[in-house]
């Protein structure tokens, strides 16, 4: 058989790219310095990583426009319409997708370029990105927390302990779209491979991801 210079080169290009999938390094952060990490690889450590998960929340209940019946507000979450006949079909509920990542590990701060904020220094950080839900809690300037409601539907927990509340709820005064979620480690035992739930309800969203300690290693070290 001849093959002609086209087809040639269009198996040679089909194997170069098949090769270099195959190639690919599924562990860049620990083979590489954070400095030569590409944008692709930062985006994949951000969103879609041992320490990162993506999320779809959906809203429940939620009337359209068309009904009159649209979603009110109240302080820390959004309330769905309960007017008879609103549309609740879930074809029309809008759906949010978001990221909750383990924020306090050094893979998360080195892909971000930033440091946490200080009164958040020594805990375990979770942080939910892109839910319309983390902004609309009020102001605290009535000095009442207005994330305690929160605080209550919020757990980690590390599989056979018991489940532990965040001491510290507060949102990135830089990106209003994240919110931070803070465990002292003293009620956290993450010692060998275990499996950590992180999960919270901001009604009517409700948010719930697992991490694996033993896929969460950099440089040989947990990092969390």
């Amino acid at each position: 058989m001849i093959l002609s210079r086209r087809t040639v080169l269009q198996s040679a290009t089909g194997f170069f790219i098949a090769s270099f999938a195959f190639c690919a390094d599924p562990e860049f952060w620990n083979n590489s310095p954070a400095d030569k990490w590409t944008p692709e690889e930062i985006e994949e450590l951000l969103t879609k990583s041992p320490w990162a998960k993506p999320v779809s929340a959906e809203l429940k209940g939620y009337a359209p426009l068309s009904t009159n019946a649209a979603p009110s507000r109240r302080r820390g979450s959004i309330v769905p319409s309960s007017r008879a006949g609103a549309n609740t079909s879930s074809d029309s509920s809008p759906k949010f997708p978001g990221v909750v990542r383990w924020a306090s590990a050094k893979p998360i701060l080195l892909a971000l370029k930033q440091q946490l904020p200080d009164e958040l220094a020594g805990h375990f950080v979770i942080s939910v990105s892109g839910l319309p839900v983390v902004s609309g809690h009020g102001d605290d300037s009535s000095g009442v927390d207005v994330y305690e409601g929160l605080k209550q539907q919020t757990f980690l927990q590390v599989k056979g302990q018991a489940p532990v509340q965040p001491g510290i709820i507060q949102p990135d005064k830089k990106e209003t779209s994240t919110l931070y979620f803070a465990f002292l480690p003293q009620l956290v035992q993450l010692d060998g491979d275990k499996t950590v739930t992180f999960e919270t309800v901001m009604e009517p969203l409700k948010v719930k991801v697992k991490f694996e300690m033993k896929q969460m290693k950099f440089k040989g070290d947990l990092a969390v």
